[in-house]
């Protein structure tokens, strides 16, 4: 990028004049009344930019985002469009190395220290940024880039937000203009600082303790005993094997086989509606509540998800043994029972899980698997709730569980 390209600062109104402004003060007022109640990207940024059309700013496109915390996603931003609304935008950490992104205005400021950058794009018969490169052909005029760095404990730190301000205005942004959009971005990057706190603490809950238990520990529910009980299938997996394989290969491999085997697990329990609470080394724990008592509902859910499980491990194995890597079986159980669900643990350590001795008898039954040559083991509550599967199951007798007084009959599918 030229440096010739790049315009200087402009003469500015000062902050004291704007913020006497009542049209201004308007504006800051309504920003931090949106903060406060965390509003999401795009209803700030739409408000945002049309309150600034209403009041002279001729903008026909305003984009702001920010970095994120969470396992796929770098970051979350949106774009406006006048006349066009607002459009959610998410930015995968794979998607960081691409050409755009690295030729994109805000890396150029990254690398070059600055926070605001103005362009005339009126003046300019090309731009190396092909982003701004299409907002020119697409008739804008000028654009205007903000980087607003957040901080912790007073400490400036390597987020914040990213924003940029297109016209399509023959005469381009006015000094009032620019005046306006410096005076107001560090408001607006507070705004947006409020909602990713908010989205960042929802993200790592999800990813740490799922979904449905971060909503209940946002909510307050975070006293130690503080338990619910729920009637539930109990999804209880184990990969066998696991421990000679860990035995003959390093840190790196063993947690990339890891990763192989869970994403045949994870994502086909959620897409059937359960939830995984925990994972156990080599295992999780996931749970299929049951809706409205209804019990046969979460009982074909679990045994669909299972099923599919089973299946793209098979399909991982035959793929793993043909690149020569190791292959470990997974052992899945199904079982049906009252859970206490809540915070269990120390006065300052809690773990928001299940307990109780249907959460024990699953796994009593893992232990089982091996001994009986199944892959899967279903218990005889949830053989006699899943209706629909009852017709393939087929009894493998009663046995023993470990701490457990009475024998339990077991099934599998035929």
């Amino acid at each position: 990028m030229a440096e010739a390209q790049i315009a200087a600062f402009p003469e500015r109104s000062s902050g004291a004049e704007l913020d006497r402004s009542p049209e201004v003060t308007a504006i800051t007022n309504w920003i931090v009344q949106q903060g406060l109640l965390r509003v999401p990207f795009a209803p700030l940024l739409e408000g945002f930019c049309e309150r600034m059309v209403a009041i002279g700013v001729p903008l026909s496109r305003g984009y702001v985002s920010a970095r994120t915390l969470h396992p796929t996603v770098r970051g979350t931003g949106c774009s406006w469009r006048a006349g066009e609304g607002t459009q959610d935008e998410l930015y995968i950490h794979e998607a960081v190395g691409s050409e755009e992104f690295l030729r994109s205005p805000f890396q150029h400021m990254l690398r070059t220290g600055r926070t605001r950058m103005r362009l005339r794009l009126a003046d300019m018969a090309s731009v190396d940024f092909p982003v701004v490169e299409r907002l020119r052909r697409e008739g804008g005029t000028d654009y205007l880039a903000h980087i607003v760095e957040f901080g912790v404990d007073g400490r400036e730190e390597k987020t914040g937000a990213l924003a940029s301000w297109t016209t399509k205005d023959p005469r381009g942004f006015s000094s009032r203009d620019l005046a306006l959009l410096d005076h107001m971005m560090p408001r607006l990057a507070l705004a947006f600082s409020a909602r990713l706190g908010f989205e960042i603490t929802v993200n790592l809950l999800d990813t740490y303790v799922g979904p449905e238990a971060g909503r209940r520990i946002l909510a307050g529910e975070i006293r130690r005993g503080m338990l619910q009980v729920i009637s539930a299938v109990i999804f209880y997996a184990d990969l066998r094997g696991f421990t000679s394989v860990a035995d003959n290969h390093g840190r790196e491999a063993l947690v990339a086989t890891l990763n192989d085997y869970f994403d045949c697990v994870v994502p086909v329990v959620g897409a059937h509606g359960g939830q995984v609470l925990k994972f156990l080394g080599d295992g999780l724990l996931a749970t299929f509540p049951l809706e409205d008592h209804y019990a046969a509902a979460a009982c074909e859910r679990a045994m669909d998800a299972a099923a599919e499980a089973l299946r793209c491990v098979r399909e991982l194995n035959a793929k793993r043994a043909a690149d020569g890597h190791p292959v470990m079986d997974l052992d899945i159980v199904l079982h049906l029972g009252d859970l206490f669900y809540g915070n269990v643990g120390s006065a300052d350590r809690l773990d928001f899980t299940v307990i109780g001795p249907a959460v024990n008898e699953a796994a009593r039954i893992e232990f089982l698997c091996k001994e009986l040559g199944r892959n899967l083991l279903v218990s005889q509550a949830f053989a006699a709730a899943a209706e629909r599967s009852r017709t393939h199951l087929i009894s493998l007798g009663r046995h023993r569980l470990r701490g457990v007084r009475e024998e339990a009959e077991l099934f599998t599918l035929a």
